[in-house]
């Protein structure tokens, strides 16, 4: 088991934290591509899960199959829902040849099996994309990860209710736009670690606004290694990238 996720959003230094894994280098949110992640050192591996038909957290960024699977070809129709079919079903699509022929086969994991292979490596940070707390907190729970994965969502009540369920559960606070203190006040009393926001709204204010908390501030997601330096200089506190290694050589260079 790796080192309690609370420590590891405290470490000095900036994190480097794979976005959907190394999705640069191997298809978004598969095996694959989280296996490259920890072959990066990725300080963090990031995913996202919506839920089946049948309830079953899913490793899956969009609502709609279209994009990263065969799922069109296979049964017609377009913007077909994810959550519109059963696990099994889902288990039956290729996740993979859409990025390159060399990943065709690729499936779309459930949560669970996600986790398996990250947490081998490195610490998982969960994004939620659809679902509900209780699910999330019970899986944590059957697999003794509450205190080792880090759980972040763009839905505030979906984090307060995480928060109620499992106290000790490391959240993350995702936003966009102006960083305003009204916004860092709601974050701050869910009581919240982490602080993530798109790097496009983060200025030197922004991030001791966040420090001034005591909360850590990370950005998504940097691929430009002129950025992710910038970003650093100005004090944030861990880099999410769809680059990993290249993000990592870059900020080690510098340093």
């Amino acid at each position: 088991m790796k080192a309690p996720a609370r420590e590891v959003v405290g470490r000095e230094g900036v994190l480097v934290i794979a976005h959907r894994g190394a999705s640069a280098s191997a298809p978004e949110n598969t095996l694959h591509a989280f296996r490259r992640a920890l072959d990066a050192q990725a300080d963090l591996v990031e995913l996202d899960y919506h839920h089946s038909r049948d309830g079953e957290p899913c490793v899956f960024h969009d609502k709609t199959l279209d994009r990263t699977t065969d799922a069109v070809a296979r049964w017609g129709g377009e913007k077909l829902p994810l959550s519109a079919r059963t696990t099994r079903e889902l288990r039956e699509l290729d996740a993979g040849a859409w990025f390159a022929e060399r990943f065709r086969g690729a499936v779309i994991p459930d949560l669970g099996a996600a986790l398996d292979v990250i947490q081998d490596g490195s610490t998982t940070l969960i994004e939620r994309k659809a679902g509900d707390a209780g699910t999330l907190v019970a899986l944590l729970e059957r697999k003794a990860l509450l205190q080792h994965v880090v759980v972040q969502a763009f839905d505030w009540e979906f984090l307060a209710a995480c928060r109620a369920r499992a106290p000790h559960l490391v959240l993350g606070a995702l936003g966009s736009r102006e960083l305003s203190q009204a916004r860092l006040d709601r974050i701050h009393g869910i009581g919240v670690a982490v602080v993530g926001w798109n790097h496009r709204y983060v200025d030197a204010a922004a991030v001791e606004a966040v420090h001034a908390r005591g909360l850590k501030l990370w950005v998504y997601t940097v691929n430009d290694a002129d950025r992710a330096r910038e970003l650093v200089a100005l004090g944030v506190d861990g880099v999410i990238t769809d680059r990993p290694a290249a993000i990592r050589t870059a900020l080690q260079k510098e340093r």
